[in-house]
């Protein structure tokens, strides 16, 4: 009961100097909405590390043709003729027993035609295990199976996605497609799978068998990609790390040479995007902590002034009965209660861009996510603020002499 009397008179100390108290507020909100914004973004990583991580699968291995940091990187790295179907007979040889794989090339905005419908989408030309390897099965029909690769037949699977553009609602199954005018028979459509994390939509593809597209439509003889799918109790990192041993050695790479391909598994993924928000997240952390700072120093020197012009009340109330503990408790109370105020003022003021950004170009090189840390965090510091800078200012108001106070 006495610490409510006490938290009320300083509510109402605050509330009688209004100006002060905003004053007061100000450099504590910046913190706090500067520290709602580094969560965020941090929530934001997170949830999209694991969205990415869902999507690509944890136990997945991406080989792709050309070297370089990511995509190239000058010279031989930078090739994208580096794979050959040699190179997949070499993982497949040494690696089955550990990783189901396919291997495949890729095409982009191909035209396409099935009667009067003409469109583009994307092509992949892939081997029968491309199901298994990318856990993407025919929801419709049959996949293309190891008879149609022997044989290098025109047949193809469709996207769900490519189906309804071309047939509508309508069966697919035994329908004719063009692929750059070249007729191709449909086999089934694939199950769907939305859109990705950047908002290309996975279900606008075709399915065709890798000897057709490499010998009878694209008459290309090297591979762009390579996938694996590691079985269960065998190590992702291992066995990509075996991988790219193999290839080395078919491509006669000796160190300090570069790789004229790249490796990518979910563990890389993750490390890059936890990588490109790091610095964002240390930059606002740091001026958050440097908000949170001066907000304390502004809210220490405005209550010590304020102490100033209230020495007869401090007087008054001594004389009344409050002790010094009490004058303590509320005077810590009155610097607790406006860095709690500002606390509520910074978090909704760093909401903003955490509910705005998503739905911005900028969601996708910055994603943020509201999380109950947003709250924890805000309350712990700007009460530590207050706390801390307010203990001077408390304490030189209960050691006032109350006799000389009145005077």
């Amino acid at each position: 009961m006495k610490g409510a009397r006490l938290s009320r008179h300083a509510a109402g100390a605050l509330w009688s100097q209004k100006g002060k108290a905003f004053l007061m507020m100000i450099g504590t909100a910046v913190g706090i909405m500067l520290l709602t914004a580094v969560v965020g973004l941090s929530n934001g990583v997170q949830q999209r590390v694991d969205e990415i991580m869902s999507r690509f699968g944890p136990r997945s291995i991406m080989i792709f043709s050309g070297g370089g940091r990511f995509r190239g990187g000058g010279g031989r790295a930078a090739s994208g003729a580096t794979l050959k179907l040699q190179d997949y007979e070499a993982l497949r040889n040494r690696l089955l027993d550990q990783a189901v794989m396919t291997a495949g090339i890729f095409s982009r905005d191909v035209d396409i035609k099935a009667g009067a419908v003409t469109t583009q989408t994307n092509v992949v030309c892939a081997d029968p295990s491309y199901s298994e390897a990318f856990d993407w099965y025919v929801n419709t029909g049959t996949p293309i199976d190891v008879d149609d690769e022997r044989a290098m037949t025109r047949v193809c699977v469709l996207g769900s996605t490519t189906a309804t553009n071309l047939f509508g609602g309508a069966d697919t199954v035994g329908k004719m497609v063009f692929i750059n005018r070249v007729a191709f028979r449909v086999k089934g459509v694939l199950a769907s799978r939305g859109s990705s994390s950047t908002g290309f939509d996975q279900d606008d593809r075709i399915w065709i068998p890798l000897s057709t597209g490499m010998n009878r439509l694209f008459h290309q003889q090297f591979l762009r990609f390579i996938r694996f799918n590691v079985r269960p109790g065998n190590d992702p990192a291992r066995v990509a790390g075996e991988a790219a041993g193999i290839l080395r050695r078919q491509h006669h790479i000796e160190p300090p040479q570069e790789d004229d391909f790249h490796v990518i598994t979910a563990g890389f993924i993750a490390g890059r995007i936890h990588a490109m928000a790091r610095t964002t997240e240390l930059i606002g952390s740091a001026l958050a902590a440097v908000a949170l700072l001066v907000g304390g120093v502004v809210l220490m020197n405005i209550l010590l002034l304020s102490l100033s012009e209230r020495v007869p009340e401090i007087g008054l109330k001594r004389a009344l009965g409050a002790s010094r503990s009490d004058i303590f408790t509320e005077f810590l109370a009155e610097a607790v209660i406006v860095s709690l105020a500002g606390m509520l003022l910074g978090v909704l003021l760093g909401l903003v861009p955490v509910w705005v950004i998503p739905h911005t170009g900028l969601g996708r090189s910055m994603p943020m996510a509201v999380t109950w840390k947003t709250f924890v965090y805000a309350a712990v510091f700007s009460g530590a603020v207050g706390l801390f800078f307010g203990v001077q200012p408390a304490r030189r108001a209960a050691r006032l002499d109350p006799v000389e106070a009145l005077r």
